[in-house]
């Protein structure tokens, strides 16, 4: 089921909904995990505070390392 809040929005997607991750494992049994996801883009998140487009937080998002290619010769 998930969060309804006024207060709360996708920064990728701007919807207001998040979810709570589970998984199902081999043996059937239901395992939450430490994440949740946008329930409109499915985007995860550890914290759905810093993902809050109305809020003030820093989203704590990583830039990916540039890795420049030595051109051919």
């Amino acid at each position: 089921m998930g969060r309804n809040t006024a207060q709360w929005c996708c920064r990728v997607c701007g919807f207001d909904r998040w979810h709570i991750v589970t998984v199902k494992r081999k043996n059937g049994a239901l395992y939450t995990t430490s994440f949740y996801a946008c329930s409109g883009c499915s985007v995860m998140m550890l914290n759905p505070e810093q993902f809050n487009a109305h809020g003030g937080a820093a989203p704590n998002i990583e830039m990916p390392t540039v890795v420049a290619l030595r051109s051919r010769k």
